[in-house]
């Protein structure tokens, strides 16, 4: 008996081979597409600043400075990069500096300044760019200014965000100095008024002659050598987490007041002990002297 089989009719156009659906590819395009978007933009931020730095020295600026009964002010601006105020022989101010760029598609030129001197008012200013997420783009500008050995300046205010500024011999009736992540320093002060405040950085004040002087940061230690106080002078010092150090001279006439949490109070050549929480007089005491500090110590000397 013959058994007759019949074949089983394959699909239409032949045999199909296997494959990956239009859906599948369309979702291998779009990972590759977006792996590769991260990868720049991984090495446009981790990457950027080592492969791409250029820096310029921008135009200087120069202004006459007023020594009339009408004395000039002066403000300097800044956002990231120090500024230094020093004196030099010449009778005219002149600032001068240095622009870095960091990252892909960054440019020094990139970086504008406001320069104006209007009736005695001196004003200078760098004017950052919005920063470009995408290239990891940065900038810095130091800045440097020399005054005058001979000015007395009305009022001097320095600003910067994130870097250090140094003031050296400056006369003024007013100086403001503000920083916020970087050390503020200065020397050879003489003004009527002095405010100094930081936020992550030390503070260091030495004055040749300060009438008053309020000097605040929260994370730093504060050093102040007053070679003269004021006779009716208010020096006020606070910090958060850091040292307070004060150097005082030997004839000073003032209350003082210690003020620790979590520190100790020591003093030497004052001719009187001070401690913790307590005012203690100097002479006629005259003057006010307040020292505040949480987590720091506090430490006074006569010199």
């Amino acid at each position: 008996m013959l058994t007759t089989v019949k074949a089983v009719p394959g699909p239409a156009g032949g045999v199909k081979k296997p494959g990956l659906s239009q859906t599948m590819l369309v979702v291998i395009i779009l990972a590759v597409v977006v792996g590769g978007v991260v990868a720049v933009v991984a090495a446009s931020l981790f990457l950027g600043s080592s492969l791409s730095v250029e820096t310029k020295n921008f135009t200087p600026y120069q202004s006459s400075v007023s020594q009339s009964s009408n004395p000039s002010s002066m403000t300097v601006s800044n956002t990231n990069g120090g500024v230094t105020v020093s004196s030099w022989s010449q009778a005219y101010l002149k600032v001068n500096g240095t622009v870095t760029a960091r990252g892909f598609g960054s440019s020094p030129d990139a970086i504008t300044f406001v320069e104006s001197n209007s009736s005695g008012n001196i004003a200078f200013q760098a004017i950052f760019p919005a920063s470009n997420f995408f290239f990891g783009a940065s900038y810095s500008v130091d800045i440097h200014v020399y005054t005058p050995a001979s000015a007395q300046f009305n009022t001097v205010q320095i600003v910067t965000v994130n870097g250090n500024l140094q003031v050296s011999s400056i006369s003024t009736s007013s100086l403001t100095l503000t920083d916020t992540n970087g050390a503020i320093s200065s020397s050879n002060i003489s003004a009527t008024t002095v405010t100094l405040t930081d936020t992550n950085g030390s503070v260091n004040l030495t004055c040749t002659l300060c009438g008053s002087a309020t000097v605040t940061t929260t994370n730093g230690s504060v050093t102040i050598e007053l070679s003269t106080l004021s006779l009716d002078g208010s020096y006020i010092v606070t910090s958060t987490n850091g040292n307070v150090s004060l150097t005082l001279p030997v004839l000073a006439s003032c209350k003082i007041t210690p003020n620790t949490t979590n520190g100790t109070v020591s003093s030497s050549g004052l001719g009187v002990q001070l401690t913790n929480h307590a005012t203690a007089t100097i002479g006629p005491g005259i003057a006010t002297v307040n020292l505040t500090t949480t987590n720091g110590s506090v430490t006074v000397t006569g010199k």
